[in-house]
């Protein structure tokens, strides 16, 4: 059970004095990324003393901002400024942190977690919130020092590690994947100096927020910015070289000297860092007989097959759908926070998120499909010279899809109309140019033009 607070005494004139021990139920959780710090916010808010609760965190760090990483990679922030709770601010909240543990099995039955240094925990209410990694690639040869992830703060402090060594005289690295996350890697390695190429199996940059057009306008940027692309091929095998300085037991290293790629091509590089999406974190659930499919499965108030064992963020799966975005997760949260601070049943709803970037200085924004199908119309406007490109998809009248670049001023007011499923054609061509020339009333759902 719970850990025991210091004894309330309670004085009565007529009765003798006694002591009444307050025993909080152990509320555990497991993990310490953006989803616990942001549970634990809402949880404070609530019912700051309800819980005795523990955080168990594999990083020796508290809770930062995993968002801001690039940006420190890129020199524009420091790893101080995206922490968001330092071990200090768990201290002041009487929350247990235990930072570099690592649990290895739940005891579902007698509820307690086993962590790998032989230490057992009990727990009342279990979160597992482990989030997630680096999704795997089908290339040969990656025991080879010189590849990366970019998942945390111990990837970032290596990749940044590379870019100030100075035995290497041209820096030369190898990006993979064109999602944001590889974007912004690229780009801050090519700040550090350092000469980039970016590897994207699909046709254009960040195929599933942007269409062809957008993609192709955003290379273009990015390219002023001293990146190159090669789009449409992936790597198949990491090639290498012997280290042939002297180690303590002779064992040969090989260092990364470049990638294959599917075509044939060959590109030289000393270090590859891989961002191509990623893979939830369900072992530990798996291995306690917690039901998982792709990630661990939930119901609509956050909980597992095991009732007293809820799942959040990044490991868990709900109706199909896993999650990478912070909207969802955040809602999450809130369902996860009501249920057990007020035992308020608020389900968890995953709605449509707008995806509004902001790359390296590039405004985009998308929402819905970003791709015109045969029952639908497509309505465009391209400015090549200013880089200014809107597209909204309508069917059956109203907006199913939008592509902002440049320009993201309207997006939101496109996203609103999307989601009251409002009839725009009388809208267009007016509401392309922006949302500001069209206005529709209230009372009498007319359409008037600016």
């Amino acid at each position: 059970m719970a850990n025991t607070e210091k004894p309330i005494i309670k004085r009565s004139s007529s009765k003798p004095v006694q002591s009444v021990v307050q025993i909080k139920p152990a509320l555990v959780i497991v993990g310490n990324g953006m989803a616990t710090g942001r549970l634990l916010d809402e949880i404070i808010k609530r019912t700051p003393n309800k819980y005795q609760i523990t955080v168990i965190s594999k990083e020796h760090f508290g809770s930062y901002n995993r968002i801001m990483l690039s940006a420190v990679l890129a020199g524009e922030a420091t790893i101080d400024s995206i922490m968001q709770k330092p071990p200090a601010w768990y201290k002041a909240h009487h929350i247990n942190f235990l930072s570099g543990g690592v649990v290895s099995y739940i005891n579902k039955e007698k509820k307690y977690v086993d962590l790998a240094s032989g230490v057992q925990i009990d727990y009342d209410e279990l979160i597992i919130a482990t989030g997630s990694r680096t999704a795997k690639i089908p290339a040969k040869n990656q025991n080879i020092t010189g590849i990366f992830n970019f998942r945390n703060i111990a990837d970032t402090e290596k990749i940044q590690a590379f870019t100030k060594q100075k035995s290497i005289s041209k820096k030369q690295a190898v990006v993979i994947g064109g999602g944001l996350l590889g974007l912004e890697a690229a780009y801050g390695l090519a700040l550090s100096g350092v000469e980039v190429t970016l590897v994207h199996r699909n046709k254009w940059l960040l195929n599933r927020q942007l269409d062809k057009v957008a993609g192709v306008m955003l290379q273009t940027i990015m390219e002023q910015k001293n990146i190159n692309f090669v789009l449409g091929h992936e790597v198949a095998a990491f090639e290498s070289n012997i280290d042939k300085s002297v180690t303590p037991n002779n064992k040969k290293t090989e260092i990364l000297s470049g990638v294959t790629l599917t075509n044939g091509a060959f590109i030289c590089a000393q270090m590859a860092v891989i961002a191509t999406g990623i893979t939830p974190n369900k072992e530990l659930a798996q291995t306690s007989n917690i039901e998982v499919n792709r990630a661990i499965l939930v119901n609509d108030y956050m909980q597992t097959s095991e009732p007293s064992i809820s799942a959040l963020g990044e490991c868990c799966q709900h109706k199909g759908a896993t999650f990478g975005l912070v909207d969802p997760i955040w809602a999450q949260c809130i369902t996860l926070a009501e249920r057990l601070c007020n035992s308020l049943e608020k389900p968890f709803y995953n709605a449509p998120v707008a995806t509004k970037l902001k790359v390296s200085g590039v405004q985009l924004f998308s929402a819905g499909n970003v791709e015109v199908s045969e029952d639908s119309q497509c309505f465009t406007l391209l400015d090549k010279k200013a880089l200014i490109y809107r597209k909204i998809i309508v069917k059956n009248g109203k907006i199913s899809g939008v592509v902002l670049f440049g320009d993201v001023s309207s997006g939101m007011a496109y996203f609103d109309l999307m989601q009251q499923a409002t009839t725009v054609t009388p809208m267009l061509p007016e509401l392309l140019i922006g949302e500001e020339f069209v206005s529709l009333s209230d009372d009498e759902k007319q359409v008037s033009i600016a």
